[in-house]
């Protein structure tokens, strides 16, 4: 009984895990044989761009924008990036950097957009306008945006109906004018430091204070951490044995919370640019399913012409019989 039973249990199973397996082995060679690879040059330009997907440059997003910059379009087309992009573009492809061209806009602070619920229609309009899918909402219900994951691109804006959607700044980033650079006593008067390492061996944890206040001062957050300003734990002691008393602690405070602000503005990129793509992967493949029902219909109405014209002919020509049939008899 058992000898009859195990073998009927198990040859399915075999037969699916076969299946299975040979499915994957095909898919695996598919992805291989198939694979795209892009341009690293490419990926590094676009991994310099602010992600915002705003088209003011000319192109539809960061990364057409960035394949025109590695096929030789100028670098300073990217408004929301400002100068800081247009400079890392330029350390990267060693050009020089040009002035941000002012006709396709100005460099300010980051926007994000605002939508007055109380005024929104459900229109949707938005909904299908964001290039991040940044905007929560259904047709004929409130929306809202996530503010956190919305790049300011402004593309929003045009196709609301009711114009309830605003663009205000968002949080400060960096700060305008770090503290560390000016006197307490004079505010115009930049403070330097007379590298006299004197407050190298006060350090408890090992970090070369004036080397990296002269890294704080010029804004070089890179340098800075490579310096070690994440391992300061702000006991104050290079304060105290510094002759020009630079505010050395503060800095290093006001730098952390720079290169804070620096880290999620590129973990926002980050998103923005994994959002952009899946919308653009779900924009494509929505169009493609539309085309098929497109030419699924037109099929259709070609087949009911035929039929149609089908039909009439086999009307008239029983007409005519019938015509034909009445004139023998008379």
């Amino acid at each position: 009984m058992m000898s009859t039973i195990l073998p009927a249990f198990f040859n399915p199973v075999f037969s699916l895990l076969s299946l299975g397996l040979g499915i994957g082995a095909l898919l695996g060679y598919a992805a291989q044989r198939f694979q795209v690879t892009s341009d690293p040059v490419v990926e590094r330009i676009n991994d310099l761009l602010p992600q915002t997907q705003c088209g003011q440059c000319g192109y539809p997003g960061c990364k057409p924008y960035a394949e025109a910059i590695a096929s030789g379009d100028a670098i300073n087309k990217c408004p929301p990036g400002g100068d800081e992009t247009i400079a890392s573009l330029a350390s990267l492809l060693n050009v020089r950097a040009l002035p941000l061209d002012d006709a396709l806009g100005t460099a300010g602070p980051r926007m994000v957009a605002v939508i007055r619920e109380a005024e929104c229609i459900g229109c949707a309009k938005c909904i299908l306008a964001c290039p991040v899918d940044a905007i929560l909402g259904a047709p004929k219900f409130m929306h809202t945006v996530i503010a956190s994951e919305c790049t300011g691109c402004d593309l929003c804006i045009e196709p609301c109906p009711v114009d309830c959607i605003d663009m205000v700044p968002a949080e400060p980033t960096i700060p305008e004018v770090p503290s560390f650079l000016f006197s307490a006593a004079d505010s115009q008067t930049i403070q330097a430091c007379i590298n006299c390492a004197l407050c190298v061996p006060e350090c408890p944890v090992g970090i070369q204070p004036h080397l990296l206040y002269h890294a704080c001062r010029t804004e070089r957050w890179d340098n800075a951490q490579d310096l070690k300003l994440m391992h300061c734990i702000e006991c104050s002691k290079c304060d105290a044995a510094c002759p020009s008393q630079l505010p050395l602690t503060t800095s290093y405070q006001d730098a952390k919370e720079a290169v804070h602000h620096q880290q999620k503005d590129r973990e926002r990129a980050v998103r923005a640019k994994r959002r952009f793509e899946l919308h653009q992967l779900r924009t494509e493949r929505f169009a493609a399913e539309e085309e098929a029902r497109r030419q699924k219909r037109a099929t259709l109405a070609k087949e009911r012409e035929k039929v149609t014209a089908s039909s009439i002919q086999a009307a008239l020509a029983r007409a005519r019989a019938r015509q034909q049939g009445k004139e023998q008899e008379s």
